[in-house]
């Protein structure tokens, strides 16, 4: 009965086994014995994923394991076969194909009724797609962290301020310049608002727009504003906000740059300043000459000097020149130091142009200046500035054309607007230039390859008087095909 029931047994743990094993090799890609010291590889089957054995072999360990993870698997091989143990390891191998591949392996010691070890049973993975995955993304996490040691390093050594906001207003970033400013720490200024680092309500309003702005539009937003800084006081800052998009293409954040320019503001004062002494003091001077040539010019006349009046009347142009040219300087100071005042009343723009018409007829005989007339029309506006702007834009197009070509002044309403065209055959100018026209101070190449005289103050005065008007001013060229010089000015509506 005893021999019965121990073959019995043996059958049952025989059978036992075999359903393991059948489990093991439908779950597993890859099933294996090894002897119990693990010197030889019975048996292995490697589906698609391991070469096949086919018969039992001393050198699994070179055909199978990648150099790299080979002393690995001897030391976690020794220490199960050491305490009877599972073997669990992750490792790299060398694939069917050649390839470099990863597996997850496991085996469990067979052991006989006196506990030794007769043999090792296992069946391994393919986590090859994982471990890919894993190496991938911990390559973007570096790179992610190099970055951004890289941006901490240039942010924490630049004077300007460089901060992120979320979309919900709240700030992500902020560099150590703009943590001084404010006089605060990392932890108690990031994660907050506008409001809780110290911005007055409008001006936190005021940056809420421009981030929605932004969001929506995904276009850059440009300012100037003051802050007062913790240490220095208040001062002027220079800002622009623009969009950090992901790979959806959708914005997730807006990034800022903010520069302290309360010394170029200053200087810029200080120069206006200048500008506006020299300019007031140069006037009384040149006002007397001017008297003394008009003088000059009826004497000549009562004697008959053709020579001298001649002579008198080129002299009264230039000094008329030297007089719209210190007028420029002046209102470009009082402009710039806010003390140039818009005077708006309605007048009919049609008059304004025969007025200019008539003084264009008595003062330039170079150029063809023809004006079209399309009969009342109302504008709300400085009647003075818009005067100057006229003059400054058919003086332009006569330095910049050739005498006896023909200068079209025109308009026609569109809208609630007017639109005035100033168009010449002149030189024309470069696409490069148009951006830069209305900037204070800039020159086109062609001026300085022509020596046209000029500062560059007169079209960034035409441009400054029509943006407070509330209009828009641009220009259409191309070179040697001549110009357009077009404004608006909005409607008076009666």
């Amino acid at each position: 009965m005893a021999d019965t029931s121990l073959t019995n047994g043996d059958r049952k743990l025989s059978e036992s086994e075999e359903r393991y094993r059948a489990l093991v090799t439908a779950t597993s890609e890859v099933v294996y014995r090894m002897s119990p010291d693990w010197s030889v590889m019975h048996e292995l089957d490697g589906g698609s994923f391991l070469p096949d054995t086919g018969e039992p072999i001393a050198d699994w360990m070179q055909k199978y394991v990648h150099p790299v993870d080979q002393e690995l698997v001897v030391e976690t091989i020794s220490d199960a076969v050491r305490y009877k143990k599972m073997f669990r390891l992750e490792h790299r191998v060398l694939q069917a194909d050649g390839s470099l591949g990863w597996t997850s392996s496991t085996a469990i010691p067979v052991l006989d009724d006196a506990g030794d070890i007769i043999e090792w049973f296992g069946a391994a993975s393919d986590i090859s797609a994982r471990k890919n995955t894993e190496e991938a993304l911990r390559i973007s996490k570096e790179q992610a962290e190099q970055q951004k040691r890289l941006m901490e390093i240039v942010t924490s050594n630049t004077p300007d301020l460089v901060y992120i906001f979320a979309l919900d207003y709240t700030f992500t970033f902020a560099n150590p310049a703009l943590l001084t400013m404010w006089g605060k720490t990392w932890d108690n200024a990031v994660g907050k608002r506008l409001l809780d680092n110290g911005y007055e309500p409008w001006h936190a309003e005021m940056h809420e727009r421009e981030i929605d702005h932004v969001a929506a539009t995904k276009e850059t937003v440009r300012g100037e504003v003051a802050f007062p800084h913790a240490e220095l006081g208040r001062r002027v800052y220079d800002y622009i906000l623009t969009p950090v998009i992901n790979a959806l293409g959708e914005v997730e954040a807006v990034a800022g740059t903010t520069r302290d320019i309360s010394e170029i503001k200053e200087n810029e004062q200080r120069k206006n300043d200048f500008i506006s002494m020299v300019s007031h003091e140069l006037k009384t001077p040149l006002t007397s000459v001017i008297s003394y040539v008009q003088i000059a010019q009826k004497r000549a006349a009562q004697n008959n000097d053709e020579l001298a009046g001649n002579m008198l009347a080129r002299a009264g142009k230039q000094l008329a020149k030297m007089t719209r040219m210190i007028n420029g300087f002046l209102n470009v100071s009082r402009l710039e130091s806010g003390r140039i005042h818009i005077d708006l009343e309605p007048f009919d723009l049609s008059l304004l142009i025969k007025e200019v018409e008539e003084e264009t007829a008595a003062t330039i005989n170079s150029h063809h200046i023809n004006f079209d007339h399309n009969g009342e029309t109302w504008v709300n506006a400085d009647r003075e500035k818009i005067e100057q702007v006229f003059n400054n834009l058919i003086s332009n197009a006569i330095k910049y054309s050739h005498a006896d070509t023909a200068i079209e002044v025109s308009y026609h309403v569109t809208g609630d607007h007017v639109q005035v065209s100033v168009t010449d055959e002149g030189i024309g100018i470069d696409p490069n230039d148009l951006p830069r026209l209305f900037e204070r101070y800039y020159r086109v190449k062609e001026a300085e390859l022509n020596h046209i005289a000029g500062f560059g103050i007169g079209l960034y005065l035409c441009a400054e008087i029509i943006k407070r008007h509330g209009g828009e001013i641009w220009a259409e060229s191309s070179a040697e095909k001549g110009s357009v010089f077009n404004f608006t000015l909005p409607l008076y509506q009666k």
